[in-house]
């Protein structure tokens, strides 16, 4: 697998990676994992991920400004030919305009086909055995729109919950904490903390809680819901210095051979036993039918690693769908370029026309008036020539406008005088191993900031 193999691993760059920038380096040709979600307050430059990419020599990272898109887009036609660069507002940058019959077709196609994002995830395990819900990370509404669906999954017939932010070596721990009689906040945070030291997330520790409150009120005589983790277990220990990020051996002894087929094997067994299963993580392990591709400064370099979703795909065929949850992505230029409105901001542009104002709503993209409209600002474009939703998922769920957005809460005491020896240990990141505990914090909430940064300038 070459180089790709350090990019089967989901954790991204430690919140608050590199305050000052200062030479922080970018392995291009590893796809990114996550918005590249670079913190501003941890007082050292960090090595290792940005945003899901490994550093690289040679190659330097600036800090990313984005810049106010001064022209008034006229309206345009259902071919999508308009600039998904939207139109400037002062430092808001709102989605293109889209034409008066693209947006009667919308309106019209998504009030008959449309459904409220809960019931559309449920009515999919009608037609599929396994559903993944794409997120592009810490986003809030996110989080809260699994906690709604765990109570409902036995409508739909669904016993299994998988989640990337735990790891398979963690699973007696997780079923203890889902089936016993009260709820276990401190074990429930341990669980997340191994999976990855920083992700220290009320919203998702939350998501473990919904599923042990729906078994402790589940009707007598059926069966608890169980809640898989799947992530992977990379010993960072073996990443000594920066150096050896670019050692090819150190990042194998981190990872172990282990890969996002190891991911599949637990959810498979599920359906292989007649199950159903709702997996949550983010979009580029959510892929089924999609590649995800290596971009370099901009050009398409090959297709990179098989996925989560992808192995899934390939032993269930069609019985396994992606859903995507509305959320900016990169433009073309690169995984850590500015972010723009998802399907060229025509779906925005549409929320934010409509006389009634935005919804929430979830929707199969086979089918409606976005499914085939090409789209030419978006990282995923490359290597799918011409790019087009059909092509990228199976559903889409949108919830707000991207300036409603909010970041997940970060649980204040995640780092503390009793694990702080453990989250050093077991820190992606060398210069993390010798941080206070006020420096860790510092570093873990700074994802903040670039909730901001990335999000703050779209409408």
């Amino acid at each position: 697998m070459g180089d790709d193999l350090a990019c089967t691993v989901s954790w991204g760059t430690p919140p608050g990676a590199g305050s000052t920038h200062r030479s922080m380096r970018l392995m291009s040709d590893c796809p990114a994992l996550h918005p590249p979600m670079l913190g501003r307050r941890a007082s050292a430059r960090l090595p290792g991920r940005v945003g899901g990419f490994l550093l690289r020599r040679g190659t330097f990272l600036r800090p990313l400004l984005f810049l106010a898109v001064g022209l008034l887009l006229a309206g345009c036609d259902r071919q999508g030919t308009e600039s998904a660069r939207g139109r400037n507002n002062g430092d808001v940058v709102a989605p293109p305009a889209i034409s008066a019959s693209l947006q009667s077709e919308l309106e019209s196609w998504l009030a008959q086909h449309g459904r409220p994002p809960a019931d559309y995830v449920l009515g999919l395990f009608v037609d599929h055995d396994v559903v993944l819900l794409g997120e592009q990370h810490r986003i809030r509404h996110d989080a809260e729109l699994v906690q709604a669906l765990v109570p409902r999954l036995r409508e739909a017939k669904v016993g299994t919950l998988a989640i990337e932010f735990a790891r398979r070596d963690e699973q007696a721990l997780i079923d203890s904490i889902v089936n016993a009689p009260e709820w276990q906040e401190e074990l429930a945070r341990e669980v997340f903390f191994r999976g990855f030291m920083p992700w220290g997330f009320r919203e998702y520790v939350d998501v473990l809680k919904a599923a042990w409150r729906a078994n402790l009120e589940r009707p007598p005589g059926t069966p608890a819901l169980k809640v898989l983790g799947v992530n992977n277990s990379p010993d960072y220990s073996h990443f000594k210095t920066e150096a050896d990020w670019d050692d090819s051996d150190a990042r194998k002894r981190v990872w172990g051979g282990q890969t996002e087929a190891d991911w599949a094997e637990p959810v498979l067994a599920e359906v292989g036993r007649g199950g159903k299963v709702l997996a949550y993580c983010g979009i580029h392990h959510a892929f089924t039918g999609y590649r995800q591709p290596v971009v370099r400064d901009g050009a398409f370099q090959k297709l990179g690693d098989v996925r989560f979703g992808n192995h899934i795909r390939q032993a269930l065929g069609q019985r396994a769908v992606t859903v995507y949850l509305h959320a900016p992505w990169s433009s073309p230029s690169g995984y850590t370029s500015e972010f723009v409105h998802p399907a060229a901001g025509r779906l925005d542009a549409f929320m934010l026309a409509r006389q009634g104002g935005p919804f929430a709503v979830g929707f199969d993209v086979i089918g409606s008036p976005l499914a085939d409209l090409p789209i030419e600002d978006a990282i995923y474009k490359h290597g799918h020539e011409p790019f087009t939703l059909a092509g990228f998922c199976d559903g889409w769920i949108y919830t707000k406008p991207v300036s409603q957005f909010e970041p997940v809460t970060y649980i204040d005491d995640w780092i503390n005088a009793d694990n702080v020896a453990r989250a050093r240990a077991t820190a992606m990141n060398p210069q993390w191993r010798n941080y206070s505990v006020e420096q860790l914090t510092d570093g873990c909430r700074s994802y903040l900031d670039d909730f901001r940064r990335f999000y703050g300038h779209l409408r």
